[in-house]
């Protein structure tokens, strides 16, 4: 049989031209959902004919067309794309953060495909199914929990004797009440399911990144967390040689080398994080991956042969930054011990993303500042990711349970929602009418914190970070701490721009307004006087200043690989996301110093610098050399690569002359090679900008 399986969308979030055009967008939207390539794969060997539809892909492509997101009209066209394919049973993975769109492309389909059935899985739907069922007569069933199993199972009834009360975890209409069945198994041995069907979507290729499912299953309880009831508490890995296997194929097919490894909590069995290390190394495959850990779990020793074994990026969920919140939600972290795991991991090359959450009702002023030293300590290294989200009810957890009856609706509730600057009306109809279904849009009440406030200082630590992270981290590291100067600021940005709440304040945060006022702040404050912080704010000065003042244009013309034969005709460009400048001072000491928290006076030589985007939202820092400089500077989309080579010659004097030419055009190819510039050829002759082997001759030998 026939059946379209819809990914969750999960991008739609993203509706402002700033977002829609930005490569976090386009990052985000090439990702593949993981449970339902699994569950095609699956009904694949069943001898189904499953189809895939992306709606984030869709989403992507139709807002890319406007730069406009208007989630009303894209409701409407999600669901004529899915109807194009012709089945029998539409079903639908959900989360909570889109889970009113989901219903409402849901309905649309039922309404052109009215003979067909509408299935709903995922965690959201398996957490809230008779309530989804009660009040959406166009759903016809939902699939509670892993789905491997139990979705074959649904199809063989749904074809033979229709006898629904044997599929485990599932909810469906006996007449015209909801009816549930007691929840199917967990699937024990993971090694057995089929590799995700990555060939039925066209995500991978191109991609840099692979998702791979690492096991299943939570041991602990965390009183916020919804991961239990969807995958229960039964911990599961897979084998080490079957993730081999799975990262070889992928390494084959699509030529990615780089994993990120799915599972909450990896490093609980220690012996069997061991016993994949040993295998990633053993292999000599050299494939790079990234997880998830609790900082409880690792230690150094682990950490070490973790890093031996490829690991490159570790998620950690330290939530709290105070001892008794942790014994509030359950998590029961050593904090102290927490940090020294950060500063563990960041010390051997991994990155660490912290994840760390405010707004619990039980949370006092102290508890949060004591979150946000954890958020700090976090940021001081380079290349770390901490968050900051403000907590949400997720369905059915025991934090929802105890305060369901108190929630609130406001403008602007919880980013674990993933709410974006704008609100869809059809989306708020339907989270005001049922508040059992979709409680993750509402508040929480909070005994000690002021509301406005929270909500200010997650959008200010985040953008604040994004845009001038040295400069906040100097500021931390000279006062007592970010906590009394953000109270500071926001006194000083309520004067400046009085009336701001909910979504205008976290749309002000994104703009060049914030970053303007934030600046001006900065200098009129005694703040400005420290070394450190006078220093990396004259650094975000030169930085902007260069990127402002930067007139490189993308020619046009064929795009030549490096290796290629030149001519002197082609134009060579300096890399998109790459900004030049020039600082009078060692920038990199002056960040080493921040994160050994002993920052040191760096010397006052003209030194130059090259910030270039190493991932969406991610930048890197690097000192280069002047003649590299040199050759950036030139390198602007409007010169020939002759044009460049005469300005060279007069800009790099130490040359003889005889070795000009030669050592000129190596460095120009150097710099090609090792990806800091683009050359284009003008003509559609010549090589095609793709040669088989690599060409040395300098262009007076050619043309």
């Amino acid at each position: 049989m026939t059946i379209c399986l819809v990914t969750a969308p999960t991008i739609t979030e993203f509706t402002t031209p700033e977002e829609l055009s930005s490569s976090s967008l386009e990052s985000a939207a090439s990702e593949p959902q993981l449970g339902i390539l699994s569950l095609a794969a699956v009904l694949q060997n069943h001898g189904d004919d499953p189809r895939v539809v992306n709606l984030n892909r869709t989403y992507y492509n139709q807002s890319r067309l406007t730069l406009e997101a208007n989630s009303d009209d894209f409701a409407e066209v999600a669901a004529r794309q899915i109807c194009a394919q012709d089945a029998e049973i539409y079903g639908f993975s959900s989360i909570c953060s889109s889970y009113p769109l989901t219903l409402r492309i849901a309905r649309a389909v039922k309404a052109l495909r009215p003979s067909s059935a509408i299935l709903l899985g995922g965690p959201q739907a398996s957490v809230v199914d008779l309530q989804t069922m009660a009040a959406f007569q166009f759903v016809d069933f939902v699939l509670r929990g892993e789905a491997e199993e139990s979705l074959p199972a649904l199809i063989d009834q749904f074809y033979g004797k229709r006898q629904f009360d044997q599929v485990g975890g599932l909810t469906y209409r006996a007449g015209n009440k909801p009816q549930r069945n007691p929840s199917a198994k967990p699937i024990e041995h993971l090694d057995k399911l089929p590799s995700p069907a990555y060939q039925m979507t066209g995500e991978l290729h191109g991609a840099r990144t692979a998702a791979l499912e690492l096991g299943r299953g939570c041991p602990f309880a965390c009183t916020f967390c919804s991961t239990n009831d969807f995958f229960r508490r039964n911990f599961r890995l897979r084998s080490p040689g079957r993730l081999l296997q799975d990262m070889r194929w992928i390494a084959a097919t699509y030529s990615i080398r780089n994993f990120e490894l799915v599972h909450d909590m990896f490093t609980v069995d220690r012996k069997r994080v061991v016993a994949f290390c040993e295998a990633m190394i053993a292999s000599a495959e050299n494939f790079t991956w990234s997880c998830s850990a609790r900082t409880d779990c690792v230690d150094k020793e682990l950490l070490e042969l973790m890093a031996r074994g490829g690991c490159r990026g570790i998620f950690y969920g330290v939530e709290v930054g105070s001892s008794r919140m942790q014994e509030v939600i359950d998590k029961n972290l050593d904090l102290q011990k927490a940090k020294e795991i950060i500063d563990a991991t960041e010390e051997l090359g991994i990155r660490s993303t912290v994840s760390l959450i405010t707004g619990f009702p039980e949370e006092t002023w102290e508890d949060l500042w004591q979150t946000v030293r954890v958020y700090m300590h976090s940021a001081r290294w380079p290349d770390s990711s901490p968050q900051l989200n403000i907590l949400a009810p997720l369905a059915e957890t025991p934090i929802h349970s105890k305060h369901k009856d108190v929630l609130v609706l406001d403008a602007l509730c919880s980013d674990m929602s993933h709410q974006g600057c704008r609100q869809n009306e059809a989306d708020l109809r339907l989270i005001r009418e049922y508040p059992g279904i979709f409680p993750n849009f509402y508040l929480l009440p909070l005994r000690y914190l002021d509301r406005n406030c929270l909500l200010e200082l997650r959008e200010f630590m985040l953008n604040a970070l994004a845009r001038f992270r040295w400069l906040i981290v100097a500021i931390d590291q000279s006062t007592h701490g970010i906590g009394n100067f953000f109270s500071e600021w926001r006194k000083y940005r309520i004067t400046l721009r009085p009336g701001l709440q909910g979504l205008d304040l976290r749309r002000y945060y994104h703009t060049l307004e914030f970053c303007d006022d934030f600046q001006s702040f900065i200098r009129q404050h005694p703040i400005f006087e420290h070394a450190d912080v006078r220093a990396i704010s004259d650094f975000d000065d030169a930085v902007r200043d260069s990127a402002l003042n930067d007139r490189s244009i993308t020619p046009i013309g064929s795009l030549l690989a490096p290796g290629c034969k030149l001519w002197w005709s082609d134009i060579p460009v300096k890399k998109t996301r790459m900004t030049l400048f020039e600082f009078s001072g060692d920038i990199q000491m002056l960040i080493h110093g921040f994160s050994l928290k002993d920052t040191a006076p760096s010397s006052g030589a003209r030194r130059f610098y090259l910030r270039r985007e190493t991932s969406p939202g991610s930048n890197r820092i690097e000192q280069i050399s002047d003649w590299l400089a040199s050759v950036l500077r030139n390198c602007d989309g409007r010169r020939s690569i002759r044009e460049v080579m005469k300005q060279l010659t007069d800009d790099i004097t130490e040359l003889e002359e005889s070795l000009k030419d030669y050592a000129l055009l190596r460095l120009l190819e150097g710099a090609h090679a090792q990806g800091f510039i683009e050359i284009y050829r003008p003509s559609p002759d010549g090589c095609g900008g793709y040669p088989s082997r690599a060409n040395v001759s300098p262009p007076s030998a050619a043309n």
